[in-house]
């Protein structure tokens, strides 16, 4: 350079360093749109340090519309130019990407609602760079590097991170170690949590908790909040340090203090632990406060602690949890609306909560979802999908869901009908203890499908399930029992698991003890015991047992006669489509015993039995046309059911039939006969 061009490019220099001191002096003072105005000046100049601050207010929206894409491209000329600052800040843009919330969205979004064209050119004009910038691993790395190498200590710990996970490159823990040292020994708080983090985990290392403690201590002191969390939970638990409550709650209040929402939350949980309503005061403050930033597990916290108090907050908190990605949350959202507790009864909704936590990988919602999609419940039925969450649910080893997935198999439902894999899905639920797998696994032994036949094998699966109370198991055992397999049968065993199912509600085994005891075959006849498990039987809803206890009643039969009380269960039993309770309904009601007299009724009811082919009925509803009763006499109509009737082989159709030559009344009480069997 010559004599006459060194004076022009200092005082070029002075001016520049000028302007970029101006700068820095009007942003202290908040005046930021001035302050702009001279980096912008100074950075057109091509002055580094000028464009490193010039790309800060684009990042920020200060005295400028912010614009994320703007800052990125001056910053990258800075850091082309080896300005380490402007390098870090180029790394970290790319590492997390996004945009500048200084409003250029929002008013994107409103400008396309009214010209889309329009809006495309102005958002052209006003922001050529973009406003988003998208993430680039590979770039942050690279920036992370150069400005590591140069010695910047927040470049250093940022490159130790991303080497750390293997952001940008495969995990390498000895340059992270490295990297996060270099840091740490320019007393960087963020490299000496890492090198806790590193010791902690044993990452490259050999785990040394008491190590890991010092470089908390070390970054803890210096205000950083994660450092004074993890030392806090050390103290808590009593790794690496001796026990101290005290002073993790101490460093818990001091990383709370600097509004890390994670403290908190664990303060405040042990706030709750204490048990006092001053603690709980504070600690629900606490948790508020770690929602308002963002932090589901204080939603979640906050959703529990209301749950149940009547107010709906419990709910409303779920779902803020929910909404912010909390699985549990989601979860519990989905069993809310199942049930319509705090929330409408949806299910539909449930079904879509349940799907967003098992796509977490929340094993009951898994578990849920899959039942939905197997019964079309809240959405349409699909047994594909059904099966496919089964099988994950089967696959982390939930014995319930192996279950289901074996029944998919041996069904064929959803999957293809394959009993091998499903003999191996509950050979692993059984294995798990799981009583419905033990009892379906047995029957596969016992029939030899999908498995050898091994009759003890599954005699022993039986047991098994049965020691664990579970029902089908005992009344499985009573057949086994109660039949002859080449040694003779074993009556008393087979009614001590028939006994056994029957007092775990199987009806099925209260049905065989009933029917038994009324025969008197396997012992003494005895109606009376016969009559307790019909009851149970007939009160689980068993239309046929409703029907042979209202029988019993009438008859006196192990019971007191009791007319009024065996039309209540033939009444029971007739709504249930049993028809020959339909038709003893149809005889009490006509006569009036057990009722009041109902001709109207009775005849309803005598309709309802003859329609499903019962011909006592037809014939009775026959009469009733033939005379006229409960309605206008119709010979034709009467005719048709004496037809039908005596199709069936009924004798007194057959001779109503034959007789017939016009209505013939016949006295109320013929062939009003109740019938005591089906």
């Amino acid at each position: 350079m010559s004599r006459d061009h060194a004076p022009a490019a200092a005082r070029r220099k002075v001016r520049v360093a000028r302007l970029v001191r101006a700068g820095l002096a009007a942003a202290v003072r908040g005046d930021h749109g001035r302050s702009f105005r001279r980096f912008a000046k100074a950075a057109a100049t091509g002055d580094a340090e000028a464009r490193f601050r010039l790309g800060l207010l684009y990042a920020r929206g200060l005295g400028v519309i912010g614009s994320l894409g703007d800052a990125v491209v001056v910053w990258q000329k800075a850091a082309e130019q080896g300005h380490p600052e402007a390098q870090y800040q180029l790394s970290l843009a790319h590492l997390y990407g996004g945009q500048t919330d200084g409003g250029a969205a929002s008013w994107y979004r409103h400008a396309v609602d009214f010209d889309k064209e329009a809006a495309e050119r102005n958002r052209a004009l006003m922001f050529p760079n973009g406003v988003a910038v998208p993430s680039d691993e590979k770039a942050a790395l690279h920036w992370a590097r150069t400005a590591a190498e140069q010695g910047l200590a927040a470049a250093q710990a940022l490159l130790a991170l991303l080497l750390a996970r293997g952001i940008g490159c495969e995990v390498d823990y000895p340059g992270a170690r490295r990297w996060y040292a270099a840091a740490a020994a320019q007393g960087n708080a963020t490299g000496e949590l890492g090198l806790g983090v590193i010791h902690a985990n044993g990452f490259g290392v050999a785990s040394d908790l008491a190590a890991a403690a010092g470089w908390y201590e070390k970054s803890a002191a210096k205000g950083n909040s994660d450092a004074q969390m993890a030392l806090a939970l050390m103290c808590e638990s009593g790794q690496g340090v001796a026990p101290d409550v005290p002073r993790a709650i101490a460093l818990y209040e001091q990383a709370a203090g600097r509004g890390n929402a994670r403290a908190r939350h664990r303060l405040a949980l042990l706030l709750i632990e204490s048990g006092g309503n001053s603690e709980r005061i504070i600690a629900e403050t606490h948790l508020r406060a770690a929602a308002r930033a963002g932090f589901s597990p204080a939603m979640l916290t906050l959703a529990r602690l209301h749950d149940g108090n009547g107010d709906n907050e419990g709910a409303l908190w779920y779902r803020t949890a929910a909404e912010a990605g909390e699985a549990e949350a989601q979860f519990a959202m989905g069993a809310l609306h199942a049930r319509g507790e705090g929330v409408p009864k949806r299910l539909d909704d449930a079904a879509r909560w349940f799907e967003r936590a098992a796509e977490q990988g929340h094993l009951a919602a898994q578990f849920n979802i899959a039942v939905f999609y197997a019964n079309g419940t809240g959405l349409a039925p699909d047994p594909a999908k059904a099966a496919a969450w089964y099988a994950r649910a089967a696959e982390r080893g939930m014995a319930r869901a192996q279950t289901r997935l074996a029944q998919l198999y041996l069904l064929g439902d959803g999957v293809p009908q394959d009993p091998t894999q499903a003999a191996e899905w509950l050979r692993r639920a059984a294995d798990a203890e799981e009583p419905e797998a033990e009892a379906m696994l047995a029957s596969l032994l016992l029939q030899g499908s999908g498995v050898a036949r091994e009759p003890e094998a599954a005699e022993r699966l039986l047991r098994r399930a049965a020691g664990h109370g579970y029902g089908p198991a005992s009344l499985q055992l009573g057949h086994l029992y109660a039949e002859d397999r080449g040694a003779g049968r074993d009556l008393a065993e087979a009614v001590r698991c028939y006994t056994a199912a029957a007092e775990a509600g199987i009806v099925a085994g209260q049905l065989i003890l009933a029917q038994h005891l009324l025969a008197g075959d396997w012992a003494p006849r005895d109606p009376a015991a016969a009559a307790a498990w019909l009851r149970r039987a007939a009160e689980a809803g068993h239309a046929g047992a409703q029907f042979r206890l209202g029988v019993m009643h009438c008859t006196g039969e192990g019971v007191a006669r009791d007319l009024a009380e065996g039309t209540l269960w033939y009444r029971r039993a007739a709504e249930q489509g049993e028809r020959v309770a339909q038709y003893n309904l149809a005889v009490m009601l006509f006569r009036g015993d057990g009722a009041a007299r109902d001709v109207d009724a009775a005849r309803r009811w005598y309709q309802k039995a003859a329609d499903q082919g019962m011909p006592e009925a037809q014939v009775a509803i026959g009469d009733l046309c033939a005379m006229g009763i409960g309605g206008t006499a119709d010979p034709e109509a009467a005719r048709g059911w004496f037809e039908k009737a005596a199709a069936q082989g009924n004798g007194a159709a057959q001779t109503k039939l034959a007789a017939l030559r016009g209505p013939r009344l016949v006295s109320p009480g013929e062939g009003l006969q109740a019938r005591t069997g089906s």
